[in-house]
């Protein structure tokens, strides 16, 4: 017997209540809840549907049913570091990485026209600070009756990551020195590791955008 979507939005709410709160992992859990009914209502039409649900979830026993809500949640974070990674990749292959280049070069000219090498970093470095609290500004506008996926909340994580990087860009870029390093200079590794936050930023922004969109699509009634 198929489950209806009656039946469905009540699995949902019971696994609200036990508290699998972000709808992603809890949509997971919902169909493995209700292949099981689906089963169980096949042999016995009669059940008691909330009944059953409340039997599902004690027949896990122990630690069975945290077991499961860990790897469906692992599952969704998996899926999201997989989408981050594979983001930043294409910037490696034709054609973006002559944009990347391109760039890189117009930073290097860029910075022959300063007299401070360490003011022109000040900037990049704001430049960064400032990325970073926009894309937590985007992520982090909540309130509570918008409806909350892990996928998308794995950006706050991403945005700890990248915030760190940047203080430890901003603090390295302070720190005056003459050290090269093979032939080439302080300056060049800082600005190529610039670059590299600069498209570490664009991939998880981008990253955050596509799941935004595609759970739009699969719940066309959820408040972003």
């Amino acid at each position: 017997m198929e489950i209806s979507k009656e039946q469905l939005l009540q699995i949902d709410q019971y696994l609200l209540k036990c508290g699998v709160k972000f709808l992603d992992v809890r949509s997971e859990i919902v169909d493995h809840f209700a292949s099981i009914l689906e089963k169980k209502l096949n042999n016995n039409p009669g059940l008691d549907f909330n009944k059953e649900i409340q039997n599902i979830h004690s027949d896990f026993k122990d630690n069975g049913f945290k077991n499961l809500l860990k790897e469906k949640t692992k599952s969704v974070q998996k899926r999201f570091y997989k989408q981050s990674v594979a983001q930043l990749i294409t910037f490696f292959k034709l054609p973006k990485i002559l944009i990347m280049v391109a760039l890189f070069c117009a930073l290097y000219w860029s910075m022959s026209f300063m007299e401070e090498t360490a003011s022109f970093f000040s900037v990049l470095s704001g430049v960064l600070i400032f990325l970073g609290f926009r894309l937590l500004f985007n992520v982090n506008m909540r309130n509570s009756k918008k409806d909350t996926f892990l996928v998308l909340n794995m950006t706050l994580y991403f945005f700890n990551i990248f915030y760190v990087c940047v203080m430890i860009f901003n603090f390295a870029s302070g720190v005056k020195n003459e050290i090269y390093f093979l032939i080439f200079s302080t300056s060049f590794i800082k600005l190529v590791v610039f670059v590299f936050l600069l498209l570490f930023y664009w991939s998880g922004e981008y990253v955050y955008r596509q799941n935004k969109k595609e759970i739009q699509k699969q719940y066309p009634n959820c408040v972003l």
